[in-house]
């Protein structure tokens, strides 16, 4: 019988709400062009490094040179509440979950984020989301200053986290045991076919989940959103994700029902709703 769970996956920064690591920097005064232009680029272009445990290490080393203030994970999470939602995101989930009570559907909100998993658990928000996997950093003792890197989460690291939705592997489980994600399920027993998820992310760190939903077999093909700021980014959009048919259409980010973004959401989840009520043809 076809899974009747339908799992919408958002990015966070610049999908959800701004930025929240240049947030954070700039809340403590650190010029925020300079480290991602300058500083994390020099590591990235000039040493090689990989552009996300660039930005990790980077922001400890300003902790542990005082040009940023110890910080702590209840730190990062104070400051996660300070960050506002995208507009109309608050009645995206409750018509979204409405609508699927009303069709007898289970609907369930995921973020997959290459931003700092502390800032995001402190997300006004976050109770929506069954689930959340980010970067995360570690200290030496319990609630003690963040000095080393604990998980990383790269554009292709993203795509992990949909095997483990699909699969219905909790963080909890595959923290501890990270091959778990890697044994063989057959198809018709995982717990969210890729052909019920809807993908909604900003940019070139998404597009190895845009590519994994939407280049499948015809019967498990999920569906893949853009989003991006029309004030800044819209001929970006056109090119690396529109052009190219990574995602069916990109929009900026307002999630109202009488927005674009917000009403292409509720569409979506509407006839995927009616598509699996439907016999399918294998």
């Amino acid at each position: 019988m076809p899974s009747k769970t339908i799992a919408l996956i958002f990015d966070f920064d610049d999908t959800l709400t701004d930025d929240s690591t240049s947030a954070f920097l700039a809340h403590h005064g650190v010029d925020v062009e300079r480290f991602w232009t300058e500083e994390v680029n020099q590591l990235v272009t000039a040493d090689g490094w990989d552009n996300t445990c660039a930005y990790l290490h980077l922001l400890l080393s300003l902790a542990k040179t005082g040009r940023l203030p110890a910080f702590n994970a209840s730190d990062l999470r104070a400051f996660g509440q300070t960050l506002r939602p995208y507009p109309g995101l608050k009645t995206l989930f409750r018509d979204l979950r409405k609508l699927a009570r009303e069709e007898s559907f289970e609907l369930e909100f995921y973020i997959v984020s290459g931003g700092l998993q502390d800032i995001i658990e402190g997300f006004q928000l976050r109770p929506e989301f069954k689930a959340v996997w980010g970067c995360q950093l570690a200290s030496d003792q319990p609630d003690g200053p963040l000095t080393a890197v604990k998980r990383i989460v790269t554009f292709t690291e993203k795509t992990r986290f949909l095997f483990e939705i699909n699969k219905g592997l909790s963080p909890e489980v595959t923290s501890k045991r990270p091959y778990e994600v890697n044994k063989d399920v057959p198809l018709d027993q995982r717990r969210i076919p890729f052909a019920n998820m809807v993908y909604v992310g900003d940019g070139l760190s998404d597009i190895p989940c845009f590519s994994l939903l939407t280049k499948r077999p015809n019967n498990d093909v999920g569906i893949a959103v853009g989003v991006f700021k029309p004030s800044k980014s819209a001929k970006k959009a056109w090119e690396e994700l529109i052009a190219p048919k990574r995602v069916i259409s990109a929009h900026a980010p307002r999630y109202g029902p009488n927005q674009d973004l917000g009403a292409l959401l509720r569409a979506i989840v509407a006839t995927r709703m009616t598509e699996l009520k439907l016999p399918r043809v294998y």
